[in-house]
């Protein structure tokens, strides 16, 4: 049975939540973003506003703490230095129970900015509640350091 993971409030965590870091994305210059330890998961934390409703909303896509070193060697060994940033590959694992996946993608956040979608298909998403979870990571934040970081945490 998976884990139950509330929407978190970074201001205000459980004893067992911990904020990592903040990640800035400057498309998205009035949002926030946060990676969260909840206990033996890693949270991708979001903050912005509705286009539609004009309202905040918060988004949050829960990994499995263990995947988190799967993502990083995936990236390493078999995205870099070939042809898979240019193409639609993608390879999936389970993780506590969890099926995890990584899409690499040519418009990662914006258009021709490669990257990567990071992906949960057995958690729903908590704005549209429809599965999976996704974390759209650009290419250039993983070569400027968030890759480092994400291995640091493991």
């Amino acid at each position: 049975m998976m884990k139950k993971i509330p929407i978190l409030d970074p201001l205000d965590l459980p004893l067992s939540s911990r904020v990592l870091f903040e990640l800035d994305y400057p498309m998205f210059e009035n949002e926030k973003h946060k990676l969260i330890q909840f206990e033996d998961y890693i949270v991708y934390w979001s903050k912005y506003k509705s286009l539609f409703t004009k309202e905040d909303k918060i988004s949050q896509s829960e990994f499995p703490l263990e995947s988190i070193a799967w993502f990083t060697r995936t990236i390493e060994s078999n995205y870099w230095g070939n042809k898979g940033d240019q193409s639609t590959n993608s390879e999936s694992r389970m993780f506590s129970g969890e099926s995890i996946g990584i899409s690499s993608m040519m418009h990662c956040c914006s258009e021709n900015l490669s990257g990567y979608n990071f992906w949960n298909k057995s958690r729903v998403d908590h704005v549209s509640n429809r599965p999976p979870q996704s974390w759209l990571i650009p290419r250039y934040m993983l070569k400027e350091g968030l890759l480092e970081k994400l291995k640091s945490i493991t």
